[in-house]
């Protein structure tokens, strides 16, 4: 009973840690669970053009944020004569010397990517600054009355909540220049870095949390376009984002913000006439390298302690000895459940290998012929009653001669599937032949057939698993969940019930019945 108890407590706690791992994956670095997903992604240029006076210039422009929305993936920087760094949420260029008009190109590669965390609402800072007594009082009255508008009104254009109807009102008030109170609001303008500074003031005087932002919105691809002025509200525990120019909601969906409140979006010195210009072009990325870039970003210890962080050729080489783990899986269900035998545990497994290199067809036919001669020529060794180790030793010589007689016959023949008969292991093979023929010496060919049938079978059923491009797929981009795949062979070594194949035993008694 005790034991029992641990191999339950053991299952669980695999599958549990490798399905959760996986779900984390999923929801917050955005791996798909499907291999041909892809989600979209914008790259975005910035341009910065200025005027060199001759000396050392410093320039430092604010970083695009990663929202709920928009993930910013990759960024990097084309700019001749000048160091580029990142740091502080600032990229940074310096140079010991420079000239003249200069140009410098940031990019950043921005994607839909969801996180769902929520982190917008947590991070949100409303707009300090605060207006000064008479734009005080003006903007009071402004409250008041889209307060009482909003009272009355039965405009099905207003959107149901609260705060964000009372926000569209007060800004459609800041609009109305023939309002005194929106003239005297206005007049505090000169305080403010920008009349979207003035007016998210107005709203967080309206109990309304309110900050200004500059952003550019991505519904479409853009040439040398500048930053448009936004604010952005809590409404309802969510992101709000509004045009203070025609007092409606727009989408949040694709904004990317890129200055928030008062901090600077360019820093220069040495230098004058700086601008900022922005390109936008659409585009489409794999979900697999969207997530990989995003997790790299964000320093997440699933990417950087994981296969994702070795050289392409070593992850290649992973690539396939993840799919190993399904191999055993499948024999273990045909051997343990099903009660198909064959030659050794993991010879299928090898031979799937190679199935995989060569193809079905071409590997089957390949594989009998060599095992085929190889018995035929072990069976010669049997009258010679010559000790094991040369007795292995004379079969792994025959298999070697089997393979040369192969390839150069096919050669000739202008069969090009012959020569890959090397990709099977010649010790592998030697084993095999060794084991077949002392089988069919002590019980006889027709558990030769079996097993060697078995092995084929299963050989061929591992090829179908690991050829999948989903079991691919998942075995790579979620290699944890190997662990809920060593669960269930762990929970199949346990069983120790009838296999399917012995349930015949029981067809006399279901037939006097």
């Amino acid at each position: 009973m005790k034991q029992r108890l641990q191999l339950t407590i053991i299952v669980i706690v695999l599958v549990i840690a490798g399905i959760s791992s996986a779900l984390y994956k999923h929801f917050s670095l955005g791996f798909s669970f499907l291999p041909s997903e892809s989600i979209r992604t914008w790259t975005v240029e910035s341009a910065i053009t200025f005027t060199a006076n001759g000396g050392p210039v410093e320039i430092a422009l604010n970083l695009p944020n990663t929202s709920d929305s928009l993930v910013v993936l990759d960024m990097s920087s084309i700019a001749s004569g000048y160091a580029f760094t990142m740091q502080g949420g600032q990229a940074k260029w310096v140079s010991d010397q420079a000239t003249g008009p200069q140009q410098i190109f940031f990019r950043a590669t921005v994607s839909s990517l969801r996180n769902g965390q929520g982190a917008d609402v947590a991070s949100f800072k409303k707009y300090e600054p605060e207006l000064k007594e008479t734009a005080a009082a003006a903007a009071d009255n402004l409250i008041s009355q889209a307060r009482q508008t909003l009272e009355h009104t039965t405009a099905d254009t207003l959107p149901d909540s609260t705060d964000a109807a009372t926000a569209i009102l007060i800004l459609a008030a800041l609009n109305n220049s023939e309002s005194a109170d929106s003239r005297v609001i206005l007049n505090e303008a000169k305080y403010f870095p920008s009349k979207s500074s003035l007016a998210a003031a107005v709203l967080n005087r309206a109990g309304i949390a309110a900050r200004p932002v500059r952003g550019i919105n991505l519904v479409r691809d853009l040439n040398s376009a500048s930053l448009d002025n936004y604010i952005q509200i809590i409404d309802n525990n969510k992101l709000a984002l509004l045009n203070p120019t025609t007092a409606q909601i727009e989408s949040n969906e694709t904004f990317l913000s890129w200055q928030i409140g008062d901090e600077p979006l360019l820093d220069l010195i040495g230098g004058s006439g700086g601008k900022v210009s922005v390109s936008v072009l659409g585009g489409r990325m794999a979900a697999e390298r969207a997530a990989i870039l995003h997790g790299r970003e964000t320093g997440s210890v699933l990417i950087d302690f994981s296969i994702y962080s070795l050289p392409i050729k070593d992850q290649n080489t992973f690539k396939l000895l993840l799919l190993i783990p399904i191999g055993a899986l499948v024999v273990v269900i045909l051997r343990n459940l099903v009660g198909i035998p064959t030659s050794g545990t993991f010879m299928p497994i090898l031979i799937a290998l190679v199935f995989l290199q060569t193809k079905l067809l071409t590997g089957l036919i390949l594989f009998v012929t060599v095992v085929g001669v190889g018995l035929v020529l072990r069976s010669y060794l049997s009258h010679l009653n010559l000790l094991l180790v040369p007795r292995i030793s004379a079969v792994l010589v025959f298999v070697i001669i089997i393979y040369v007689g192969i390839s150069v016959g096919s050669h000739k023949l202008g069969i090009a599937g012959g020569m890959q008969v090397t990709f099977f292991p010649m010790i592998i093979i030697s084993w095999t032949i060794e084991r077949m023929s002392v089988l069919w010496e002590e019980e006889g060919p027709r558990d030769v057939f079996k097993q060697g049938g078995g092995s084929l079978l299963a050989a061929s059923l591992i090829y179908f698993a690991m050829s999948n491009r989903y079991v691919n797929h998942l075995t790579f981009s979620f290699p944890e969940l190997l662990l809920v795949v060593l669960a269930i062979i762990i929970l199949i070594g346990s069983y120790s019930g009838y296999r399917l194949t012995e349930l015949r035993r029981f067809e006399p008694l279901a037939g006097g019945k």
